[in-house]
């Protein structure tokens, strides 16, 4: 197993997941195929489960997201919320630039849709 790293590009996010449970997503989210874009982030996944990880630190720093995104995003963190049921110990944290109004209430509502304790994180650059 290997750390999964992609580059970020005008319309899809940076990715950097380790194996030691550090995962980010940062950057604006708007790929052409939402699906194909984040299929290698739940195979990584899949196969990253199967190492038993005591703990995943999964932030998210989005500048924005469109729809299809958004709905992705809600399925990869439902994903990590079921891991967290089966005693991985799991912390989402939600950062988020001080004047953007949006992405804060985006994430606010994914918290509530996921129904875990994700820490939202004001940055103030």
């Amino acid at each position: 197993m290997e750390n999964l790293n992609i580059s970020p590009t005008p319309k899809s996010p940076e990715v950097k997941f380790n194996i030691n449970g550090d995962l980010f997503i940062g950057g604006k989210s708007i790929p052409e195929d939402t699906n194909n874009y984040y299929k290698p982030l739940f195979t990584w996944l899949e196969e990253f489960k199967k190492t038993s990880p005591a703990a995943i630190n999964m932030t998210l720093k989005l500048e924005y997201m469109n729809t299809s995104s958004v709905r992705i995003m809600l399925k990869f963190l439902q994903n990590l919320v079921a891991l967290s049921k089966e005693n991985v110990q799991l912390k989402i944290t939600w950062v988020y630039d001080f004047d953007d109004d949006d992405i804060c209430e985006q994430g606010e509502i994914i918290k509530e849709s996921i129904k875990f304790p994700m820490e939202m994180v004001e940055n103030r650059f």
